[in-house]
């Protein structure tokens, strides 16, 4: 048993780093992207260009995902249609929207709010393990996320662009824990019917809307984002998902959203002002102590029977 577990975990590990460098560094694009198109059009754009990574995929992965799986029933069809919803289009569109109105730096930050979604929904729905020292990491990053998205003269309370953010990061964890319960469907199938969804409702608006094209280099950026970051990005965190749970992984990728941060900063040479760098311990001290707490799981004794995954 240990030994199968041993052999299993580098691979999750490998495959949760890569997707964690590409969707950490996404932010930066997107904020690019979106300032320079409609953001349907982005997201029609995505899809496209992480279709065409899912394919490229399953032609260098051969059959072996469609084997040995188990059949699917009522409880994981509900679950494959709402990571298609939610992942598919809910989370992306609302997340270019508030993209729009939101520096890339700060956005790349409030994206943390996606770990305290992932973690409670895993735990309070999903029953995957979690302590006191997990729920004081989440509320440190509860806490950035209100210091970094306060806006004093709003009526909310809130800048707008901030809540959306926040708002995306909901969905990204309903999303996550959706994928992370799904066994009976291959990893390149719930991507593509993702892209296929998502990407199908954005085009029709996008005609519909009569949406300007822009220029040439865009949309190329747009394809190779959507390639790398929503299309190999998103099938080897679905790989990671399964193999460590909800929970477990979502605590590795809490550092994508500070690749994305560097990032941004490093892109836009824009210096944010206080409230980024009074949030950013906050972030910093959550997302330590959940990768912390959640992976010393894999080393404790009996930890193989903590496995998020159930028959």
């Amino acid at each position: 048993m240990d030994s199968i577990h041993t052999r299993k975990l580098p691979k999750s590990i490998i495959a949760l780093a890569c997707a964690t460098v590409l969707f950490g560094t996404a932010t930066p694009l997107l904020k690019i992207l979106v300032d320079g198109m409609a953001p349907l059009l982005l997201i029609a754009l995505l899809a496209i260009g992480s279709g065409a990574g899912i394919l490229c995929w399953r032609a260098v992965s051969g059959p072996r995902f469609t084997t040995g799986r188990p059949c699917a029933g009522k409880r994981e069809k509900y679950l494959l249609a709402g990571t298609i919803v939610v992942g598919g289009f809910v989370a992306p569109v609302v997340q270019c929207f508030a993209l729009t109105v939101t520096p890339a730096a700060t956005a790349s930050l409030l994206l943390n709010f996606e770990i305290v979604a992932t973690v409670l929904l895993a735990f309070l729905v999903f029953h995957e393990p979690a302590d006191k020292k997990t729920g004081l990491a989440l509320i440190l990053i509860f806490a950035g996320s209100i210091i970094l998205g306060w806006n004093g003269e709003s009526a909310l309370g809130f800048s707008l662009g901030a809540l959306g953010i926040i708002i995306s990061g909901f969905f990204w964890g309903v999303d996550n824990n959706c994928m992370a319960h799904i066994s009976a469907y291959p990893p390149g199938l719930i991507a593509l019917c993702k892209v296929i969804f998502g990407g199908t409702i954005a085009g029709v608006l996008v005609i519909a809307l009569g949406e300007p094209l822009p220029g040439a280099g865009l949309i190329i950026l747009a394809l190779l984002t959507g390639f790398f970051s929503y299309g190999l990005g998103l099938i080897l965190f679905i790989v990671a998902l399964r193999d460590m749970g909800a929970a477990r992984a979502g605590a590795v990728y809490a550092a994508a959203p500070f690749i994305g941060c560097i990032a941004s900063l490093v892109v836009f040479s824009d210096l944010p002002g206080g409230q980024f760098w009074l949030a950013i311990p906050l972030f910093v001290a959550g997302a330590l102590i959940v990768i912390y707490e959640q992976w010393k799981r894999e080393y404790s004794p009996g930890s193989e029977q903590l496995s998020p995954k159930t028959p």
